[in-house]
């Protein structure tokens, strides 16, 4: 048997096909099946793109939907599984696996299928510690974090797996299993993205469920695609075990690395697909422990023993027949032809297939059953899982659909284009924090009044009458020198290649790892902006007596929720204020003493402030944000806040919410925890309106533009 397979396929269904046939003809051979590890887009209509998590530039409809509608027919069959640039809404439908148009079958967000007698297992999504244990709470439609979550692998489809005791020939996942890199050349690897090189290192690179499958499982072939390059690894299971021959794909473009044909032995044809009978059992036996909200599946009450299981499934098969149920269109197809041709769309509409299969198995729907919001929100303190910083979605690699940085376009990585940038860049920030300890806590300061102001496009950096660093709100941010100095060196060795704005988020990403937080990677390709009015500053800067409702208020413009506005506001754990940003919390009495009138303020630590900043105080006075900690990049920030010694009155409001509390008190308690999240927060902050393209430039210096 000849299995064509393809790495992330994109929507370009027609391209791969025509490549395919091109090398029948050319090779004088037949392939059997085509296999696709991931970012498949079976994108039916424009309703689906809302649930396809790439930036909107990207949306585009591609070619799965000719296939869909019935225009064209799959040469080949075609089994696929999720990635992390899916309509997860269509995959969600299938859950279970079925027919995603005809003759193109989709393994579920986990599943075990029979192609002739080749078994074929896959693992939908990828790998996010912080959401693995969690339940599938997720449902369309999708707000900017359930887009993001959706695809994230699941403990319960896992564990599923894991109960498989018969051979697996052929297993798919979408990202890798972590130390596969151990298993093959990995140096190369290096040479090649030499980015990977830390992660490999520290054996963060890859996914930790599909580490434990390769182990268990032990099939023939694993193949994978995620990471846009190609690798081949060798797995020896235990002296003398069985081989697993590991490979990697490209994405389908000119030039890459993206199809391998793989000629495996088999029973003579012809093939089609058929469910599997081990893999119907599990899921009949695993279905009444589905969590469908944040709380995961409990274990503990299954019943493992699968044989009286098996016969049943077994007998229903005999009766009924392996082949999976019927393709049925759920949605309306694609018209290029008409501007807004769509139709009416059920929210969340059941699946016939998925129908079919769970009566003949006997078993409830779940999926369009609610989510229990009421009693876990998405994203609860409780459910952010402790580990390591590094997120599989956030390796930057050198195209755009490889993670979730909304808008910014790979192919302008600065990793690419100027190897050295994010060295020089941090030697510069390293040398200016030596002979200034409050470098770290203005760079941070810098990138926040940045990017909530035009976007994350150093529109600060501009100077000039009426530009952002001539409003009130912008004269006492710094670190602008350090911005030019990098700047400048960078122009000498990589001219006209890494923006200012570039350079902003990775000089403030390297002040906090300075400071003692967490390293954490970002991406790059912003453009530095051209417009910079000091009267779009305060419309769009928090001031330090902002109630919460308002701080809420400006963080959702942005994008950010509100578990970013506690992990940001961990920011102020560094950095200084001058004394009039909390003079409202103290009144002056007639003798010209300062008193305190905020009561939710420590006594103690109110009087400390007031022999700091007393009423005559000259205007450049400051105190330092964390009077424990001052110049430590640490969770002390929320110890502060929980003793009642929050500098700001806008970081004491979130005492007041009880989701933000405890959210605070997590953190105070677990550094790590806090860590991790930072990372992730901190991205989002830097991903804010980026400019892409025509959009912007890149600046010859940060103090003018080019024009």
């Amino acid at each position: 048997m000849k299995i064509a397979v393809e790495g992330c396929m994109h929507g370009d269904l027609d391209n791969v096909y025509k490549t395919l046939q091109h090398l029948e003809k050319s090779q004088n051979t037949k392939i059997d099946l085509l296999l696709c590890c991931g970012d498949f887009q079976a994108v039916r209509n424009k309703n689906d793109l809302k649930s396809l998590n790439v930036p909107l530039r990207y949306r585009s409809m591609n070619s799965f939907w000719k296939y869909y509608s019935g225009l064209e027919v799959a040469p080949y069959p075609t089994i696929f599984i999720g990635g992390n640039h899916e309509a997860s809404n269509y995959l969600w439908e299938l859950y279970y696996g079925g027919w995603a148009a005809p003759n193109i079958y989709f393994l579920g967000a986990a599943g075990v299928i029979r192609f002739g007698n080749i078994r074929i297992g896959g693992l939908s999504g990828i790998y996010n510690a912080r959401h693995y244990k969690l339940g599938h709470f997720e449902r369309p439609p999708y707000d900017q974090n359930t887009i993001r979550s959706a695809y994230h692998v699941r403990e319960y489809d896992v564990h599923k797996l894991s109960q498989i005791e018969e051979p697996i020939d052929i297993f798919l996942s979408h990202d890798w299993p972590v130390t596969i890199t151990d298993y093959g050349d990995w140096k190369e690897l290096v040479r090649k993205k030499h980015y990977f090189k830390q992660e490999i290192e520290e054996k963060r690179l890859g996914s930790k469920a599909a580490a434990q499958l390769l182990e268990q499982l032990k099939p023939q072939y694993w193949f994978s695609a995620h990471l846009h390059c190609k690798f081949a690894a060798l797995v020896q299971h235990g002296e003398g075990g069985p081989l697993t021959k590991f490979l990697a794909l490209d994405k389908c473009l000119p030039g890459r690395d993206f199809l391998q044909i793989v000629e495996i032995e088999s029973e003579a044809g012809p093939y089609e697909i058929q469910y599997d009978e081990e893999w119907l059992a599990i899921t009949r036996r695993f279905n009444s422990i589905f969590p469908l909200t944040t709380k995961g599946a409990d274990f503990g009450g299954v019943n493992l023993e699968m044989e009286d299981c098996r016969e049943w499934v077994r007998s229903k098969l005999l009766e009924r027949g392996c082949k999976p149920f019927e393709f049925v269109r759920t949605a309306p197809c694609y018209d290029p032809s008409q501007s807004n041709s769509d139709g009416a769309f059920a929210v969340n509409p059941r699946n016939p297939q998925t129908e079919s299969l769970l009566q003949l198995l006997e078993l409830p729907y779940l999926l369009d059953s609610n989510p229990e919001a009421k009693d876990s929100p998405p994203y609860p303190s409780s459910s952010i899982q402790k580990g390591a910083v590094f997120d599989s979605e956030d390796i930057p690699i050198d195209d755009v659909d490889d993670d979730d940085d909304e808008g910014l376009p790979k192919d302008a990585d600065v990793e690419t284009s100027c190897p050295t940038a994010e060295l020089l860049i941090r030697n510069t920030v390293s040398s200016s924090s030596s002979t200034d300890p409050s470098i770290p806590g203005k760079l941070l300061r810098l990138v926040f009044h940045d990017c909530f102001v035009e976007g994350c496009d150093a529109s600060l950096m501009l100077q000039g009458n009426n530009t952002e660093q001539n409003d009130p709100g912008n004269r006492s941010v710094g670190g602008f020198s350090v911005i030019e100095s990098a700047k400048r060196v960078l122009e000498f060795f990589c001219p006209g290649t890494v923006s200012c704005a570039d350079i902003i988020a990775l000089a403030s990403r390297d002040a906090v790892e300075i400071a003692g937080g967490p390293r954490i990677q970002i991406p790059t390709g912003r453009r530095d902006g051209m417009v910079s009015v000091a009267s779009n500053v305060r419309p769009n800067i928090a001031d330090t007596i902002f109630t919460m409702d308002e701080m809420v208020k400006l963080f959702s413009t942005k994008g950010l929720s509100l578990l970013d506005l506690v992990v940001l506001s961990g920011a102020h754990t560094i950095g200084t204020a001058h004394c009039n940003s909390f003079r409202g919390r103290f009144q002056e009495d007639s003798n010209g003493k300062l008193r305190l009138i905020d009561q939710t303020l420590d006594s103690g630590y109110a009087n400390k402030l007031i022999e700091q900043c007393p009423a005559d105080a000259l205007p450049s006075v400051t105190v330092n944000n964390d009077p424990e900690t001052s110049m430590v990049f640490d969770n002390q920030y929320y110890r502060n806040l929980l003793a009642h010694k929050g500098l700001f009155q806008s970081d004491s409001v979130l005492l007041n919410d009880d989701s933000t509390r405890k959210l605070m008190e997590d953190f105070a308690n677990d550094q790590d925890l806090f860590f991790e999240n930072w990372g992730v927060s901190f991205m989002k902050l830097t991903s804010v309106g980026v400019k892409t393209g025509d959009e912007g430039e890149i600046r010859r210096t940060c103090a003018a533009t080019n024009a």
